[in-house]
C-alpha cells in the first residue's frame, strides 16, 4: 500500500517585484521567483525570453496595482 503524500506549495508574494511592470506582460522565471522579461504585449515579452527556457516560464499580465480582476461571462 502506498501512502498519499501531500505536496505543500509555498505562495510567493511578488507584489513588490511586479511594481515596475504595471500594465505590462511579464515572463516569470521557471522557479516563479523573478521576472526574466517584460513587454507591452505578450509577444514582446515572449520574444525577450531566452529560447532555452521559453517553455518553462509563466507569462502573466500585471494589472494596475490596487485593482482586482473578476472574470465575467456577461
Amino acid at each position: 500500500m502506498t501512502k498519499n503524500k501531500e505536496q505543500i506549495i509555498e505562495i510567493m508574494d511578488l507584489s513588490n517585484a511586479l511594481k515596475p511592470y504595471e500594465n505590462k506582460w511579464v515572463a516569470l522565471s521557471p522557479d516563479r521567483k523573478s521576472v526574466v522579461a517584460s513587454g507591452d504585449t505578450l509577444g514582446d515579452a515572449a520574444s525577450k525570453v531566452d529560447i532555452k527556457i521559453r517553455n518553462e516560464v509563466a507569462f502573466s499580465k500585471v494589472l494596475p496595482l490596487g485593482t482586482n480582476f473578476a472574470p465575467s461571462t456577461a
